[in-house]
């Protein structure tokens, strides 16, 4: 069985796949972290930057997402681990230079497909809650229950700094928000896969919700 949850930056839906995941005693499939790490490694590995990362080689983008090279592992007490030939790169993905890289490469029709391909997979050894940009969509159309989690631009942006701070990183609330509508406005106008309420998706607004509450709203709609 299969819960895709998509939304825009800071919504809340890794935090509630993840909790959700776990109350479930499922398997947390967390894509924004596939994402990061395949451009952890183009900017490290590779050697791309900024300014190249918008034409990576498919050689390039086929290594870093080789299944014998990169695995994904999740279990309740330890987490999500990434590993690359044999090194765990995981305590790296949340690092700044990565929330600007990523945006520039996860549009790429060559890696989103090598992703989706890399979730199926995934997905037929278990049970799977996953969230992220076109989970519901593209990559999983016919998951048993599809959901849209969102929040309005200020509250997400209040959630965003806080996150930030705690990573040491300083913003005014103003740059919060630039930054998350940019982002937004990337993942929403993109050619291949954008974000979009997928087909037979249940919206969710938890501007006005706490966590607790929110996961309250999500297990009603599972349990019925």
């Amino acid at each position: 069985m299969i819960i895709t949850i998509d939304g825009p930056t800071a919504s809340g839906k890794s935090s509630v796949a993840k909790a959700l995941a776990e109350q479930l005693g499922w398997y947390y499939l967390n894509t924004g972290m596939l994402y990061r790490a395949v451009t952890y490694l183009l900017l490290n590995n590779y050697k791309y930057t900024l300014e190249n990362l918008t034409n990576v080689a498919p050689e390039d983008l086929a290594a870093c997402t080789d299944h014998s090279r990169f695995t994904y592992h999740y279990d309740p007490v330890d987490g999500v681990e990434i590993v690359y030939d044999d090194v765990t790169i995981t305590q790296y993905l949340k690092d700044a230079s990565i929330d600007q890289a990523v945006c520039l490469i996860s549009p790429q029709p060559h890696l989103r497909e090598a992703m989706c391909e890399f979730q199926r997979q995934l997905a037929q050894q278990y049970d799977v809650v996953t969230d992220g940009r076109d989970t519901g969509s593209v990559v999983f159309p016919h998951a048993q229950y599809k959901f849209f989690l969102t929040a309005s631009l200020d509250v997400r942006a209040q959630r965003w700094q806080k996150d930030q701070k705690k990573r040491g990183h300083d913003y005014t609330l103003q740059e919060c928000k630039e930054r998350i509508a940019y982002r937004d406005a990337k993942d929403q106008e993109r050619g291949h896969s954008p974000l979009v309420i997928p087909q037979g998706g249940i919206v969710i607004d938890n501007s006005t919700l706490d966590f607790a509450q929110t996961i309250e709203v999500f297990l009603k709609y599972i349990q019925e």
